[in-house]
């Protein structure tokens, strides 16, 4: 028997156990707080920009596939900590300044300021709460004033909703693979409006934001963000700006964080080890894609050292097969999912070494001609196979 396994598995169970929140917690998600991922003075990440619009809905076994998509010019990220009394935390981004003060361990969003926008928020919303897992939200209302361009006056008044609403699989540009990734997802409804800079009373009142949405006249502000367990910063930040009259896109943007950014800041014991208990239980694996359906039977071209797999598909019956075998004592699931990232169906087996196995998954139900992909999952590898329907 395995006695160090066993001491592992109960450590880590002791220290992923969530605290209680309201919503139901899945017993595979370790939670967002204050404590693993709250900004920290002096932090310094390099983050690079992708071409990524994420359209998967939230749920659980959801699959965000970023391996074939290429990066931009990097820029830098900064964490500074400017009042210590006030915990005020300002980050440098864009050539925007973020500001975010910290009330009971949970950072809100007190305003922005670049060359063209000053805007302070007493209305805030929340930016990390300090618990938050899968199934739980809040919201509240949002309201601020400033100054444009040094001529006009600014308000804005709203509301935000905030919840951890998807929880799945997240491919790295690398091949990697994180699981029990969680997706923090904040929407802000807002009404906006400009007045004369010696205006004494230029602010939104609630009856005019009131009006403005039932005339579709607000904007929705759209800020995702995924964390994976042990990694303080997030991984993948996606933010839209549309109008809700017409749906017009005014911004959208989306930011990588490699894992070695994160993983190269000063010490950090709280993720540090969390890490390190993960790798030793395979939390994470590789990602092995070869393209489009083309393998016909054969002597098992897919795979690698865990693994070896023919596939094939059926076009007259709708479905696809996997015929493989395994090296070793092994899990091995079967996603079946869009190049999105939302699972139609998975399907899980055992499989001992010295026996042969096969598969066939029916894709019937798939909506559209595709493209679709079957993943192919081992204890510590990811492999990927692209077909058409």
């Amino acid at each position: 028997m395995n006695y160090r396994a066993i001491l592992l598995s109960l450590i880590v169970t002791f220290v992923l156990s969530p605290a209680v929140c309201y919503g139901e917690i899945s017993s595979c998600c370790y939670g967002i707080t204050s404590l693993r991922n709250g900004l920290r003075d002096g932090d310094i990440l390099t983050r690079y920009p992708l071409s990524y619009a994420d359209t998967v809905v939230g749920g659980e076994g959801c699959l965000w596939d970023l391996h074939e998509i290429g990066s931009g010019t990097p820029g830098k990220y900064e964490v500074k900590l400017i009042d210590d009394s006030l915990q005020r935390y300002r980050i440098v981004d864009r050539r925007t300044a973020m500001y975010y003060d910290c009330h009971s361990d949970t950072l809100f969003v007190s305003g922005h300021e670049n060359s063209q926008w000053r805007l302070l928020f007493d209305q805030c919303e929340p930016w990390l709460p300090d618990s938050l897992w899968y199934g739980c939200g809040l919201s509240g209302p949002v309201h601020g004033r400033g100054i444009y361009c040094d001529r006009l006056r600014y308000a804005v008044r709203g509301n935000y909703h905030m919840s951890v609403d998807a929880v799945g699989t997240l491919i790295l540009p690398e091949g990697d693979t994180l699981r029990n990734v969680e997706r923090l997802h904040t929407e802000r409804l807002f009404f906006h409006n400009y007045y004369p800079i010696d205006s004494i009373s230029g602010d939104i009142s609630y009856e005019e934001f009131a009006h403005a949405a039932t005339e579709g006249n607000v904007l929705r502000h759209d800020t995702r963000r995924w964390y994976a367990p042990g990694y303080r910063y997030p991984i993948l930040e996606v933010q839209t700006l549309t109008s809700l009259q017409g749906g017009e896109s005014l911004m959208q943007q989306a930011c990588y964080t490699p894992l070695s950014e994160i993983e190269s800041l000063p010490s950090d014991p709280d993720n540090s080890v969390l890490r390190e208990l993960l790798h030793l239980k395979n939390a994470y694996g590789s990602v092995n894609s070869r393209g489009d359906a083309a393998q016909e039977g054969g002597d098992m071209p897919g795979g690698g050292d865990d693994i070896r797999y023919s596939f094939s598909q059926n076009r007259d019956w709708l479905n696809v097969s996997v015929r493989y075998s395994v090296d070793k004592a092994t899990d091995v699931e079967f996603i079946l999912a869009d190049v999105v990232g939302f699972v139609y169906s998975s399907d899980s087996r055992h499989c001992e070494p010295g026996e042969e196995y096969e598969i066939t998954i029916s894709y019937t139900s798939l909506p559209g001609n595709g493209p679709y992909a079957l993943y192919i999952c081992t204890d510590s590898n990811r492999y990927s196979e692209k077909f058409y329907k």
